[in-house]
């Protein structure tokens, strides 16, 4: 029994073999045997599900969302889980950070409009936090941009819609995102606790690489020391299913994404990280960006939208370097806020 495994009481995961048999499992019952009632049996009653866009309360509301998506997708919707990066939170309890390929079909009406019958591919991670065998809160990354581009629907005519509802604005996402109740509050040291709660006394030497890297090379903008953290032959998925291998092209993506918004600071919110002898050692991170729509005219041009967004990495470690990341965040949410800061919503991007 691995150290991590052995922190933990059985009820925590029962009657699972341990958390990844737990997540893999039941998500394959829900979503491929098409029984969305089943989520009451591993979702608490009060779940709080934070999003791009805003913080729900509700376990109906997650199963009437997964009856549209498995009516709109019938031949997908709930993907293929590619990882779980689990650590436990007390003997009762642990982050099962689930990585998932999703795939399908537009067959059905869905929230984006009439069927298409095109076909998507996207990544999404699900951070939740599970206490007694029941998911009691959970951070949601979704690249919902990969989304509408497979299904060939124009994402700002959906950014344009969502920048009317309420409270998907940005001005309101921008408010959640500072008010303590929404994210937590500050977190002084998320190599100690985060926003799932006291990490164990374990891997502090991975957390701390974690955390100099977004401080030196995301916050500090010091680029060239992204030599400090990452390997040479370092490979990365971000949104829109792009991928980048190799370090000089890494710090150019990181340069990309920060140019749009050059005031911003990263904020690491949670850290999670599980070592298995058959995987290798994963790292589970969530973070909240936060700055303004005032530099390079990515989504069209500027008009200093507050933006705030909710983003997950994956890392994988080998020989004290980060080797692969896979990072997701929903631009959507992104291109919602500059719209409804008064943003023209076009852009050639």
């Amino acid at each position: 029994m691995s150290d991590a495994l052995s922190d933990l009481d059985p009820s925590a995961y029962a009657p699972y073999r341990n958390p990844r048999d737990y997540i893999l499992s039941w998500t394959d019952t829900i979503w491929v045997n098409q029984t969305p009632g089943l989520i009451r049996e591993h979702y608490g009653d009060k779940v709080k599900v934070h999003t791009a866009y805003a913080e729900t309360y509700d376990l109906e509301l997650v199963i009437q969302n997964s009856l549209q998506k498995m009516a709109a997708f019938p031949n997908g919707g709930g993907g293929m889980g590619e990882d779980v990066v689990w650590e436990p939170r007390g003997r009762n309890g642990f982050i099962s950070s689930h990585r998932v390929l999703k795939t399908g079909t537009h067959l059905g009406p869905f929230i984006y409009g009439p069927p298409t019958g095109r076909d998507y591919i996207s990544r999404t991670v699900a951070h939740c936090l599970v206490k007694d065998g029941l998911i009691v809160e959970e951070w949601l990354a979704r690249d919902e941009y990969a989304v509408l581009s497979g299904l060939g629907i124009d994402p700002w005519m959906v950014a344009r819609r969502l920048a009317k509802a309420s409270p998907v604005t940005g001005k309101a996402m921008a408010r959640a995102a500072d008010e303590t109740e929404a994210f937590g509050g500050r977190i002084a040291d998320p190599a100690r606790v985060g926003v799932s709660g006291p990490r164990p006394d374990r891997h502090l030497a991975d957390c701390e690489l974690i955390k100099d890297y977004f401080e030196q090379v995301w916050n500090r903008r010091l680029f060239h020391r992204a030599r400090d953290y990452v390997s040479e032959r370092i490979f990365c998925q971000t949104v829109r299913m792009k991928r980048v291998q190799g370090r000089w092209p890494y710090e150019n993506e990181i340069i990309d994404l920060l140019a749009r918004f050059p005031d911003c600071t990263v904020e690491i919110r949670d850290i999670a990280i599980h070592d298995n002898d058959e995987i290798g050692r994963r790292a589970a991170v969530i973070w909240l960006l936060r700055g303004t729509y005032s530099g390079a005219p990515f989504y069209g041009p500027t008009n200093g939208a507050p933006v705030r967004i909710l983003g997950a990495s994956h890392f994988e470690i080998e020989h004290g370097r980060l080797a692969r990341e896979y990072r997701v965040f929903d631009e959507i949410a992104v291109m919602t806020q500059i719209v409804a800061h008064g943003g023209r919503g076009e852009t050639d991007a």
